[in-house]
């Protein structure tokens, strides 16, 4: 039998994490998965908002082809044939279950993605986020699960953590300063950077709990060693220069796995792009996907002690900032389609204060050199090899994803 799935994902968080070097961060649980499991270093968001995001994750399609370009609070849908990580994996004999909060369709309508059941605490209230569940209580919720299940099928339990979205304080989560704040290289680093990032830490904190609190209960049913567990994150932090961006601070994500035939301790370098999770979960589990999906089925390189080379380029859409990227391990190409004003020179204030201009039509960065994309490099002689050969790539793809931009 394959093994169940247990995939975990958190809002707006980024690599903001103890195993991503963040030391500031308390997340012992999160970082026990990675311990035990295989880290990729280098995963990023195909968008660096929620629900393109993650419809690209759990359905192996980029957003353009999936019909997930925006939010779907702001009138965005999935095609109708787009076809979800929980029906696909319940076509192959799996009990699909949806814990708290998804993003890839309207809250009512998750029975349209292909769960069977949805479980979740009835609550009168409609405002954001008090319709949603503390981590602590969704994990319960979990647990609770587990302990009436009869099915004999292997489960997909696909849990959404609230945490770490705004507000901070969300569920009870109150400020955490105890290991020190890390605040960021983009953002200045004053009292308004330093309160938000310490609320971002006990927003993690009360998330790290709730993972804690999955991993007990699968031990506790003897299900731990016969469970794949998929850690992820969605897109960036939310501050400034971040979230709602191009750069890799928005597309920037946590991804961790652990489970049967996975070496413990391993971290991958390569770079691994959201569009490839569902192909390589399902290539995990021994289980046969779609063969039109645009990502690729990873599992191989996932299960080497010896990692294989991962693609050469990965790609990104910021439809509402009109906005496509292409980055390889060494440079990124962003294309700024609109006239979208921001902060010329980081690092930025966190109230977004300061003298604005309208993005550049290009941007290109050299990454090993500017991690965090302060200078911009578009137009130098010495870097036009590269800016001509990433143009090139970042056009063939929008062209073979029938992007609107081509239009244009």
């Amino acid at each position: 039998m394959p093994p169940n799935i247990l995939h975990i994902s958190t809002h707006d968080s980024g690599r903001h994490l103890g195993c991503y070097g963040i030391d500031s961060v308390r997340t012992p649980n999160i970082d026990r998965l990675a311990a035990e499991g295989v880290l990729l270093e280098q995963a990023f968001a195909v968008s660096p908002i929620c629900s393109p995001s993650r419809a690209t994750a759990l359905s192996g399609l980029y957003p353009q082809r999936n019909g997930l370009m925006g939010l779907t609070h702001q009138g965005f849908s999935l095609h109708p044939d787009t076809r979800h990580a929980a029906e696909l994996l319940r076509e192959q004999g799996y009990q699909s279950v949806l814990f708290s909060f998804q993003h890839e369709h309207v809250i009512e309508a998750w029975e349209r993605l292909g769960f069977e059941e949805y479980r979740c605490r009835e609550s009168g209230e409609s405002q954001y986020p008090f319709m949603f569940q503390p981590a602590p209580e969704v994990a319960r919720d979990f647990a609770a699960f587990l302990e009436e299940r009869e099915d004999s099928r292997p489960f997909y339990a696909q849990v959404g953590f609230n945490e770490s979205h705004t507000p901070f304080w969300f569920g009870g989560a109150v400020p955490d300063r105890e290991q020190g704040v890390q605040i960021p290289a983009y953002l200045v680093g004053d009292e308004d950077a330093e309160r938000h990032i310490a609320g971002l830490q006990g927003a993690l904190k009360q998330a790290d709990d709730g993972v804690g609190l999955l991993v007990e209960a699968l031990e506790t049913q003897g299900l731990l060693e016969h469970t794949l567990i998929i850690f992820c994150t969605d897109h960036g932090i939310e501050s400034q220069r971040d979230k709602w961006t191009l750069y890799d601070a928005g597309l920037e994500t946590a991804l961790i796995l652990r489970g049967p035939g996975l070496p413990a301790g391993q971290r991958l370098n390569s770079l691994f792009s959201q569009v490839d999770l569902l192909p390589s979960m399902m290539g995990l589990c021994g289980l046969e996907f779609p063969n039109d999906l645009d990502g690729c089925d990873r599992s191989p390189e996932l299960q080497s002690e010896s990692p294989l080379p991962g693609p050469e380029e990965i790609y990104g859409i910021y439809y509402n900032g009109a906005c496509r990227c292409v980055r390889s391990s060494s440079h990124k190409l962003i294309w700024n389609l609109g006239p979208e004003p921001y902060v010329t020179s980081p690092p930025v204030p966190l109230n977004g204060s300061g003298a604005k201009t309208a993005r550049p039509v290009w941007e290109l960065y050299d990454l090993a050199t500017d991690p965090d994309e302060f200078n911009n490099l578009a137009g130098q002689a010495d870097l036009a090899e590269v800016e001509r050969d990433l143009k090139s790539k970042l056009r063939d793809w929008l062209q073979r994803m029938d992007d609107p931009c081509c239009l244009l």
